[in-house]
């Protein structure tokens, strides 16, 4: 609590300070601000002077007489401005830089009027605040304009340079700030050139890698929409608050040290540490009186868990307390009973379980009793000759046996294609030999798993109504095809064939009151492979009357075999 206490109020602290020092920085910039514009509006003056405006226009004739005119012109404009004191330096450039008025105050060294003009130029013709230094070694700033003809704002004529003395604004317009001991007040550029500073350890014109980390933080905080944070500032945590001029674009910016801000709270800080001494003192003895008061019941608790977990059942906790203690003890016993009571119970389930089980061996009988039988019958008819009605049985017993002994829904389509030829001998007893069926199978797919008993109801609707009993030369094509990780299956017959809306209510889904049993096996065995794999896959139908009909099956590739196709 203390720390939290002392974390809150330095907190208060820094944000109350912060937003008095935005709103000293927001003043200042301000006047800064009136300031520079008074300025603006100065050159704003000389530049469209006619007399100056003329000059350079016509720099490469002008005479003796049209100079001196232009300094009267210009002198007059300065003269009775409170600002002229402080500006050190102004000169007007021609387009081609060369000299045509300076104030005679000062000048500004010859080395700084290209990159000057070159930051004209990259800022598009905007106006240039920065730092320069006069040939008697005078800090100033700035601001470098472009000069417009008069009748063609386009065309550019000159330029002009005034400088004024940084110690206007460092002296003049906030040195008297006052935001506590050890602050600092400065205006840095977006480069981390520092442009002015009350205090004398910072040079001014250079750029400092503070500067620099400043500007950085200033960048965080800013996408934050934060105008003053803590940050390190010459080595010590510091508040920084800062404020931009957007027609100047420097940072006008004060760091005030934390030390300075936390004063106050840190002389609370060992009362507070005292206070905590004193609470920790008392909750070390109330610790002591209330832990008699716990453990004793919890050793209790604990025995008898270890009794509990030994397999002794009796085993329970007597205490009547009102407190958790009491009521864990409660629990536990309940617990206890509960457990005694669900072992009792699993015994009685495992008692049931067993007679249950011994009802599925008695019900397997049942099956076994009904393939022995059909055995028994085929080998009857080949004893007494009648060899189509022994393949039939046999044929039958294979087809009960993969459907009730075989409880998995996925085979291979070596197994369904079993099935199908056990089918097919049932059918050619009915129909006898007026029909042919044929296999074509790609190498490697007779292991590849298929839905169980998915061929069949085809195979079945294609004897029965696709094939012609008058033609002679009924077909039926299996043929089976590996692409892109799928496997697709066709059964083609030389049939009668049907209409399209035949082919649609095969696919639909089936009314079993309406329906023949051979339509409810086509749109079972659709349904059965959209359920399985996915609305992707199914079953298209193709057939013309007098043609025939062609089924094809698409489902997903999968291997359950070992063994290599024959």
């Amino acid at each position: 609590m203390t720390l939290i206490a002392y974390t809150q109020s330095s907190e208060a602290i820094h944000t109350k300070i912060g937003t008095y020092s935005l709103q000293i920085l927001d003043q200042v910039r301000d006047e800064i601000k009136r300031e520079n514009r008074k300025l603006d509006y100065l050159s704003n003056q000389v530049m469209m002077n006619s007399l100056v405006q003329k000059n350079l226009e016509n720099a490469t004739e002008l005479d003796a007489q049209s100079v001196m005119d232009t300094y009267y012109e210009v002198n007059q404009t300065f003269s009775g401005r409170k600002l002229l004191n402080h500006i050190k330096s102004m000169q007007i450039y021609n387009k081609s830089k060369e000299l045509v008025y300076d104030l005679g105050y000062d000048k500004l060294l010859p080395q700084d009027i290209e990159p000057l003009t070159q930051m004209i130029a990259e800022r598009k013709g905007n106006d240039i605040w920065t730092h320069v230094v006069t040939q008697n070694g005078v800090d100033c700033i700035v601001l470098a304009r472009e000069i417009h003809s008069g009748s063609n704002w386009l065309n550019t004529v000159g330029y002009i340079f005034i400088a004024i003395k940084e110690s206007f604004y460092s002296r003049d317009i906030y040195e008297d700030v006052n935001m506590g001991e050890g602050a600092d007040l400065f205006m840095i550029d977006p480069k981390g050139g520092v442009l002015s500073s009350r205090n004398m350890d910072m040079p001014v014109g250079r750029t400092l890698d503070q500067s620099k980390d400043l500007l950085n933080k200033i960048a965080e905080n800013e996408k934050k929409g934060k105008r003053a944070f803590i940050s390190t500032w010459h080595h010590n945590g510091s508040l920084v608050a800062y404020s931009y001029d957007s027609s100047a674009r420097w940072y006008l910016v004060s760091t005030i040290p934390t030390s300075y801000l936390n004063k106050e709270t840190s002389t609370i800080v060992p009362y507070m540490l005292i206070a905590t001494a004193l609470c920790l003192l008392f909750s070390l003895l109330l610790t002591f009186v209330i832990s008699g008061s716990i453990s004793n019941p919890l050793q209790r608790l604990t025995q008898s868990m270890k009794q509990l977990a030994l397999g002794n059942l009796q085993a329970t906790n007597e205490d009547r307390s009102q407190d958790e203690i009491g009521f864990l003890s409660t629990r536990f016993n309940t617990m206890v009973l509960q457990i005694s009571n669900l072992i009792e119970q699993t015994r009685n389930e495992q008692v049931k379980k067993r007679e249950v089980e011994l009802q599925m061996l008695q019900a397997q009988i049942n099956p076994h009793f009904l393939f022995n039988t059909l055995n028994s019958l085929k080998w009857t008819a080949m004893l007494n000759q009648a060899v189509s009605v022994s393949d039939g049985l046999g044929a039958l017993a294979e087809l009960l046996r993969s459907t009730i002994v075989e409880t998995s829904e996925m085979i291979s389509l070596r197994a369904e294609l079993d099935n199908i030829n056990n089918y097919i001998v049932i059918q050619r007893l009915r129909y006898g030999a007026t029909f042919e069926v044929e296999h074509q199978i790609d190498k490697g797919l007779m292991e590849s798993g298929i839905l169980k008993f998915i061929l069949q109801p085809i195979v079945e609707n294609a004897i029965i109504h696709g094939l012609d009993e008058q033609a002679d030369h009924n077909k039926i094509v299996i043929t089976a095809k590996r692409f892109e990780g799928h496997i697709q299956i066709n059964i083609v017959d030389n049939g009668k064939g049907m209409s399209p809306n035949k082919v649609q209510q095969l696919l639909d889904t089936p009314n079993i009151a309406k329906q023949r049993l051979s339509n409810i096996g086509i749109s079972n065995v659709n349904e059965r492979i959209k359920l399985h794999f996915g609305e992707a896959y199914g079953i298209t139908i193709q057939s013309e009357v007098g043609r025939g009909t062609s089924v094809s099956l698409i489902m997903p590739l999968a291997e359950i075999g070992s063994r290599a196709d024959e």
